[in-house]
């Protein structure tokens, strides 16, 4: 009998690990193919912001090890020679420690960043398994399938071009978290009216709020926007209001020490990013309100969906603002799945909270029809806001609950039906057992179809080749560089990319820039030159930045070549 046990306990953890590995490979080729296809030979996704988080992550590899023109952090040789330039994006702090072992072993800039990329994901999908399997209490296949499309779902996928949003590993701990603090209802199940302290997972929660800070502010704002409403929601309920409060005092202590741990922790990050904010100031509500959410993007997957591209030609979705930005979509079949797997178990109190509070969020978000949003309150009176921009990744919030349902209905269907013991009994449930898992494998391969999309990338030999056309234009005696094209149809910030890889190569800094903002009168960012005026009207702005800094203008080199487009 015991050796019957720890056989089926041996099969049913080989399953397990089965299921998430499956799991995990599938999700790793829909958000990775065209990189994985190509033996590493293509870069997910773009020449611009792609380029510019690898570039931040360099920045902090060549800090960490002291190299020269990178000595203080938050003044990379860009923008040159303004300070506290990387204070203008996410700084990737709390997700760099993944990338520096690539480069430790001796991969170059942009294999180690593939690389950084493939293993940011594989800790997504790691986190995403133990959130559904333990925080929500899924069977093994349910969480596998769950974490899946939490980690790897089209929505994420669009977003893969900004790859400071890739990384979401903390969030899931920060869930996880939240979920063991504040869920005392075993203990009031049995009649006691005290809650045991959960001292480590409140540190972990803490931890997980300023790893993601200094990884993405975005996701980070919104996590913490998240567990604000969570709150709210918590106490105003009668149902939830003793629970909650209930843990409150038990991680009283616990709380407040992780509060005044985080807020040391941040104050570098806080203090650099205000000083930011007083150099460019906020952006102006239109600015924002371009890229807020319309009712049309939660349908919205892209022009690069296999099933549903062909919804990008027709009129309600080609005139989106922003469209990359909108891509919110998941598909009917996933969208039906989740919310007979969200009904199934709607009587859960986590599950009405992973429900409530971004349904809440998506439709706080949303502009309606004639221009009504009830984001304009939250840009004026939420600290943090005003600092968002593109406020349609807030969409991202809605895949917790998408997957959540997804896996809810999985483990509903998966489960074995009870059959008295009889000698038919063997046959009937290895019978029930094959249908459930027919079941089962329909609708993930209907819900995986839906997420496949065509990401873009560019070929790795063709970004370098870009990069030495520039580092070969720049002189043994240049203390600095302007790159210009000579004409060039491409985005500007391409270039500029160029140019801040072409510093790097050849440890020069360069006045050349791309960010999430500018220096003050900074004005080089079209530096396409189609005319001789152009190019002296370039010289003329030069000279100014020159006299604005103190620099030797004779020391300052332009660099000037036909576009690597």
């Amino acid at each position: 009998m015991k050796g019957g046990r720890r056989v089926e306990r041996r099969a049913s953890r080989l399953a397990a690990v089965s299921a998430a590995v499956a799991a995990w490979i599938v999700g790793i080729l829909l958000q990775f193919h065209p990189m994985l296809l190509s033996g590493l030979r293509r870069i997910q996704s773009d020449w611009g912001d792609t380029r510019l988080n690898n570039y931040i992550l360099e920045h902090g590899y060549r800090w960490l090890l002291g190299f020269p023109g990178h000595e203080r952090f938050w003044s990379p040789p860009v923008f040159y020679p303004a300070p506290n330039t990387a204070a203008y994006s996410d700084v990737l702090l709390g997700v760099a420690p993944f990338y520096w072992p690539w480069r430790l072993v001796g991969f170059v800039p942009d294999t180690a960043f593939q690389l950084w990329l493939l293993t940011i994901a594989t800790l997504n999908f790691a986190s995403a398994l133990l959130l559904f399997s333990r925080g929500f209490r899924c069977r093994p296949v349910a969480a596998a399938a769950g974490a899946m499309l939490l980690s790897f779902a089209s929505v994420r996928t669009a977003q893969v071009m900004h790859a400071q949003l890739i990384p979401f590993f903390y969030i899931a701990l920060a869930i996880l978290a939240v979920l063991e603090i504040f869920d005392p209802e075993p203990e009031l199940r049995a009649g006691i009216m005290s809650v045991e302290r959960r001292t480590a997972w409140v540190f972990v929660l803490a931890g997980a709020v300023v790893a993601q800070l200094y990884s993405s502010f975005y996701y980070a704002w919104f996590l913490i926007f998240a567990l604000a409403l969570a709150a709210a929601w918590a106490v105003a309920m009668p149902g939830t209001r003793r629970r909650t409060l209930l843990a409150v005092r038990a991680n009283l202590g616990a709380l407040a020490g992780a509060a005044l741990a985080s807020a040391l922790l941040l104050a570098p990050l806080i203090t650099h990013y205000l000083q930011a904010e007083r150099q460019v100031g906020t952006r102006s509500f239109l600015v924002v309100e371009r890229m807020l959410p319309r009712p049309e993007s939660w349908a919205y997957m892209g022009p690069g969906s296999w099933l549903y591209g062909w919804l990008a030609a027709r009129a309600s979705f080609h005139d989106l603002p922003m469209e990359h930005e909108q891509r919110l979509g998941l598909g009917i079949a996933t969208i039906v799945c989740a919310a007979i797997g969200l009904w199934i178990a709607r009587r859960r109190r986590d599950v009405q909270f992973a429900v409530i509070v971004p349904l809440l969020m998506a439709l706080l978000a949303t502009e309606w029809p004639g221009g009504f949003t009830a984001w304009r309150l939250i840009y004026l009176v939420v600290p943090g806001a005003s600092a968002l921009r593109a406020v349609s990744r807030i969409g991202v919030a809605l895949l917790l609950p998408a997957a959540l349902g997804v896996a809810l209905l999985i483990d509903a269907v998966a489960r074995p039906q009870r059959i008295p013991p009889s000698r038919a009994a063997l046959a009937l449930k290895r019978r029930d057992r094959r249908k459930r898992a027919l079941i089962v494998t329909a609708m993930l391969a209907a819900i995986v179809a839906e997420q496949m999309q065509q990401p873009p990338s560019y070929d790795k030999g063709e970004g370098r080749a870009r990069i030495a056309r520039v580092a070969n234009g720049i002189g043994a005696g240049c203390r600095a560089f302007l790159y210009t094209t000579i004409g060039g149809a491409d985005d500007p910030w391409n270039y500029h990319a160029d140019a801040m890889w072409a510093s790097m190569e050849r440890d020069v800094p360069t006045i050349n820039g791309y960010s999430g903002n500018q220096p003050p009168a900074w004005t080089f960012y079209d530096i396409r030159v189609h005319t001789p005026t152009t190019d002296s009207a370039v010289g003329d702005s030069l000279a100014r930045w020159a006299t604005r800094w103190h620099l030797d203008p004779a020391r300052i080199c332009r660099v000037r070549t036909p576009p690597g487009e």
